[in-house]
């Protein structure tokens, strides 16, 4: 057994596909934050007394976006053992930056010029509608003429520089940072997402263009933001979703020859700029494209969703094991919501001694614990992670 180690030692060590002194835990950075309708669940059920006061946090109960995404209190994250910490940019070019423009109570629009809404008669979190290139008629010309965001923006990194170094200097956390999507999301909601994939058949020269323009301008964010956070971060994660529940978006040769590329420059662009591991954010069955993915530079994925089509977590340990680290896997499909704590534990625990094995695991949820998830489930998971995870 490894002698005690720091969060960052251990994140290092796994991510290195070694055997930390325990399986690295995660909350709250890479697709592993809290609804706050769940998270509210969990402040009252745990006893810690400072908790109370969490409930008045400004950021729990918004009227305009009354189901969102939150990341836990530090008191939580340690009782949790909780080995990451999140820094990030104040105004990423992302479709939830701070910079978009709430046209209603319902809608809002990014500064791709998304329009993204959420339920009128139900709590839910706002979806992707329509983008300014879904149209029967859209050219070359159009990605041309169009007004697009400008990444060097300083506000969009206003602080973020001082915000890690901070966390490098005064804590031993692991360090993550987002630079938010890479090609292929953004060009499906900017042309629409079956208008984009037919592109690549039926109108290839068209869908080239859209994804160099995108591509470009994803990397001058990445730079920008790594110029700032680079020297003191540990882990950079990027997201761009390649499947479905029972396939993946492309066909192998497809995505090696119009796909793999522009990940390729957006991969190349954090490597360039810091000497953090980067970890790849894409739900689904990507079983078939995790070798191009690994030839690329990706260092772990995440959130590795076991219960989409050929993605069993044995086979992944065995075939990409040696590769690659594991980063999420707690199903949250199935298991974390309607399962019972017991039910939770035991996946912990298989999931430990498949993915685990000799390192290379980083524990969490499979994707973000959403509000139906009871809060007994939460506790159990990590719970279970610090009782089972020890490589002793």
């Amino acid at each position: 057994m490894s002698d005690k180690m720091t969060s960052r030692q251990r994140i290092k060590t796994a991510l290195n596909l070694e055997a930390p002194d325990r399986v690295p835990i995660d909350c709250g950075t890479i697709a592993s934050s809290i609804s706050n309708i769940a998270y509210k669940r969990l402040v009252n059920l745990l006893e810690i007394a400072s908790l109370p006061k969490e409930l008045e946090r400004p950021d729990l109960n918004d009227p305009v976006n009354p189901d969102h995404d939150l990341t836990p209190c530090d008191e939580i994250l340690e009782l949790f053992g909780i080995d990451t910490r999140s820094v990030s940019p104040d105004q990423p070019i992302d479709s939830q930056a701070l910079s978009r423009v709430q046209l209603d109570d319902y809608t809002y629009r990014d500064e791709w010029g998304v329009i993204w809404d959420r339920p009128r008669n139900e709590i839910g979190p706002y979806m992707y509608r329509i983008g300014p290139f879904q149209k029967d008629d859209f050219n070359i010309g159009d990605i041309e003429k169009y007004t697009w965001p400008d990444a060097h923006e300083t506000h969009r990194v206003s602080g973020l520089k001082e915000k890690a170094r901070t966390l490098h200097e005064e804590t031993d956390y692991a360090i993550v940072v987002s630079v938010g999507h890479s090609s292929v999301a953004p060009c499906q909601r900017l042309r629409g997402f079956a208008e984009f994939m037919e592109d690549l058949i039926a109108e290839p020269k068209n869908a080239q263009a859209l994804l160099e323009k995108v591509t470009d301008l994803i990397v001058e964010s990445t730079v920008s933001i790594l110029k700032e956070a680079g020297p003191y971060v540990d882990v950079v994660s990027f997201a761009d979703d390649l499947g479905f529940q029972d396939r993946a978006y492309f066909r192998e040769e497809m995505f090696q020859k119009q796909i793999k590329p522009y990940l390729a420059k957006c991969v190349q662009a954090i490597h360039d700029n810091t000497d953090a591991k980067v970890v790849m954010h894409s739900d689904g069955a990507i079983h078939a494209l995790i070798p191009d993915l690994i030839d690329i530079g990706v260092d772990a994925i995440n959130p590795v969703q076991t219960t989409a089509w050929n993605m069993n977590a044995d086979q992944l340990k065995a075939e990409f094991g040696k590769s690659l680290a594991f980063w999420g896997a707690i199903d949250t499909q199935h298991t974390l919501p309607f399962g019972t704590p017991e039910d939770v534990r035991k996946e912990v625990k298989e999931k430990i001694e498949t993915l685990g094995s000799g390192g290379g695991f980083v524990l969490t949820s499979c994707h973000t614990v959403r509000s139906e998830v009871p809060a007994e489930n939460i506790r159990a998971m990590f719970e279970a992670a610090q009782e089972f995870g020890s490589y002793g």
